[in-house]
């Protein structure tokens, strides 16, 4: 694995995107859903941070041809296992990454487009059911992790992210990077992996059959376990699944106007939550998706429902700092993360998806030992841009906290501390590093946002889920 080199860029360059956008990045007034350009120039620890991403991107992929899965990104847990994984869903803001480090400079454009064709040759190869890839594969096989697990579940939502991060690349790259990623999108079957009494996505799909008791009584003959009926992170995947390249494969916009909206407010305006709170609900599909100016029928905003879910998830840092040691206005940001190690834990290693801000769903409780998930903050920057600044501007003053590829994970003064040294989950994953480096180029350029939006198949998904577009 490659060190970090040490920057020899110009200040210029290291702030704003280095190889300039030319007229074909500009807004498209023909477009249904433009983006509006607001550029702004990335503070030096935002581009420090925006630098380690790329390079974790970067270096961190099956750089052997023999592998069949090839030209992938395979870098959680940098340190903390010797067992590579593979995630589809990583591999969307692993295209996002290429793309970003091909206009700042830092790779020529032909080094990008060729690890973005590998990869996307590599999907044409492995295993897939009606389009849908295995949330995990294996990189010496390519097949389910942990020797074709029966747990390993296929995954709408991967598939869904990693097309979100291919359709970026494509529309940025073009020729047969876009001819590749139309293929592999248009035969993903989103009616198959639809429940058709509720039009909800199912949750997950277990082809082999629920591989426990317990999730068997939550799983129908076919496999298909619970379903995506409620507000959380996935609005990409409704957008791909109404935007279909094949009609027939196609879902319209019932389920996703059938979702649980449950409102709910933390000393300020109310929004619609997810039922824990973890942070990444709120950013995942900002990455691609530009809502800054787009309400759907029913007059909800996601952009400014999420600005009002970050000002509450520091506010609550800010009032549970009293009783939870080092949490407050620069320490926030509770989400889905590495924890401080728990008994039992094969991995040696701990993680949890409990941790999160209110407001909650009352019949939730999440899990609070002050374990602070840095790309939570830094993710809301389009949102709360001063404050997500100046919480990255303490965070790297965490003693340790900062390794070679930027912020580690997590961190807690409260759990396994010792003194002013908090624990820290020292190692990186894929979804919370890739939330970080498009967001924080969408604050500066919008660049991921203005491809996304050019493709004719994000146009078509907004318009079949009846947005509607207004300065």
């Amino acid at each position: 694995m490659k060190r970090i080199a040490i920057f020899t860029m110009t200040m210029a360059a290291v702030l704003s995107p280095c190889c300039g956008q030319d007229d074909s990045m500009a807004p498209d007034p023909a477009l249904d859903f433009p983006v509006t350009d607001a550029p702004r120039e990335l503070t030096p620890l935002m581009a420090r941070e925006l630098r380690g991403c790329f390079d974790f991107f970067w270096n961190e992929w099956v750089s052997d041809p023999e592998s069949p899965v090839y030209g992938m990104f395979c870098g959680d847990h940098v340190g903390l296992t010797t067992y590579p994984l593979v995630c589809p869903a990583e591999q969307g803001f692993y295209f996002t990454a290429i793309v970003v480090g091909v206009e700042r400079g830092w790779i020529a454009r032909d080094e990008g487009a060729e690890r973005v064709l590998a990869a996307l040759k590599s999907f044409n190869k492995v295993e897939c059911i009606n389009g849908f890839y295995y949330h995990f594969l294996d990189t010496k096989t390519g097949l389910r992790a942990w020797n074709e697990n029966k747990g390993v579940a296929l995954s709408n939502d991967c598939t869904a992210t990693m097309l979100s991060g291919a359709i970026v690349a494509s529309e940025y790259f073009g020729g047969e990077i876009k001819e590749l990623t139309d293929e592999l999108y248009a035969r993903v079957d989103w009616k198959w992996f639809t429940n058709p009494e509720t039009d909800f996505p199912y949750l997950a799909c277990y082809t082999d059959g629920a591989p426990t008791e317990k999730l068997a009584k939550l799983t129908n003959e076919e496999g298909f376990f619970l379903n995506w009926g409620f507000f959380g992170h996935h609005f990409n995947m409704f957008i791909l699944a109404a935007g279909a390249p094949n009609p027939e494969f196609a879902v319209g916009p019932k389920g996703y106007y059938a979702i649980e909206a449950e409102k709910g407010a933390y000393k300020g305006e109310e929004f619609i939550h997810c039922r824990i709170g973890c942070a990444f609900c709120y950013i995942w599909t900002h990455c691609f998706i530009d809502f800054r100016n787009l309400e759907d029928r029913l007059g909800r905003n996601w952009f400014e429902n999420s600005r009002h879910a970050a000002i509450a998830a520091r506010q609550y840092a800010i009032d549970k700092g009293d009783e939870i040691k080092g949490l407050g206005p620069n320490s926030w940001g509770l989400s889905a993360s590495i924890a401080p190690p728990k008994e039992g834990n094969l991995l040696g290693f701990g993680y949890s998806g409990m941790y999160g801000s209110a407001p909650f769903n009352p019949f939730y409780q999440p899990e609070e030992d002050g374990t602070v998930a840095p790309y939570a903050s830094s993710g809301f920057v389009v949102f709360t841009p001063q404050e997500s600044i100046a919480a990255l501007e303490y965070m790297y003053t965490i003693p340790g906290l900062v390794g070679e590829y930027g912020l580690y994970d997590s961190y807690s003064f409260e759990t396994m501390a010792d003194g002013d040294q908090p624990w820290i989950g020292n190692s990186y994953l894929g979804i919370d590093k890739g939330l970080v480096l498009p967001m924080f180029e969408n604050y500066s350029s919008q660049l991921i946002w203005k491809l996304a939006h050019r493709s004719a198949h994000i146009q078509r998904g907004l318009r079949n889920l009846e947005f509607k577009y207004s300065e």
